[in-house]
């Protein structure tokens, strides 16, 4: 069995539920706005908005500034809506923040790991929300390094923000290191093709068609504690 001393975490949909606080957030911000749309119907069209410019940043075709409002503005010219997206972006933004809700068994496996291992977050998104999400969290206290794009400059999969993250966890030897994240496209792919083991989250059981072939594939948490050499009853104890 390798030994993984260096555990780096994506945040959304790993740890941190993010389509829970996505819809919250959403939620709460539309009955804020007064415009008195239809839930479901905004929701959908914002989501399907939302994760191609998600995918866009990724690729740096849009900035994180742009982002922030340009999926709002796309919403609202699609729905005919007439209203400013920079101001329902920011009211989004204050109740996304706040949103610390956690995937399962996410709190149990670092509190199995985070003895014996350097536990650290590697995640794309904007500095200040993901710090809040995270401190707001049961999981504030179990990482030694938070690493978001919007502070690096670089997003997952680049190569830089991983190159930060090495010597931000002072691991100099990437065969020490193991990154767990839900996304193929900026998780495993990032660590592939940096030269660091991978592990897919894949709770839902979803088919790969990417071509791209992580190290590990697991559908809880509880079984990344096998792959670095820990009793997983320490989990399911919890």
């Amino acid at each position: 069995m390798k030994s993984y001393p260096y555990i780096l975490f994506d945040a959304d949909d790993t740890l941190l539920d993010f389509r829970r606080c996505e819809r919250e957030a959403f939620t709460t911000s539309l009955t804020e706005s007064g415009l008195g749309l239809d839930f479901e119907l905004c929701f959908k069209s914002y989501t399907t908005i939302n994760r191609a410019l998600w995918l866009d940043y990724e690729q740096n075709k849009v900035t994180q500034t742009q982002l922030r409002s340009e999926r709002f503005r796309r919403l609202f010219t699609q729905l005919g809506i007439e209203s400013d997206p920079e101001t329902f972006g920011a009211t989004y933004l204050r109740h996304f923040a706040a949103g610390s809700f956690l995937t399962p068994d996410a709190l149990a496996v670092c509190d199995a790991l985070k003895p014996t291992l350097n536990l650290s977050i590697i995640t794309n998104g904007i500095s200040d929300v993901q710090f809040s999400r995270i401190s707001g969290s049961e999981l504030k206290d179990h990482f030694d390094h938070i690493i978001v794009s919007d502070d690096v400059g670089s997003a997952k999969p680049a190569p830089e923000i991983f190159d930060y993250a090495m010597r931000k966890i002072g691991c100099d030897d990437k065969s020490q290191a193991l990154i767990v994240g839900d996304s193929l496209s900026s998780d495993i792919r990032g660590g592939h093709n940096y030269g660091i083991d991978t592990c897919w989250y894949n709770p839902g059981g979803l088919e790969n068609t990417s071509g791209i072939v992580p190290t590990y594939e697991i559908t809880s948490l509880t079984e990344l504690l096998a792959l670095v050499g820990n009793a997983t009853e320490a989990a399911t104890e919890a």
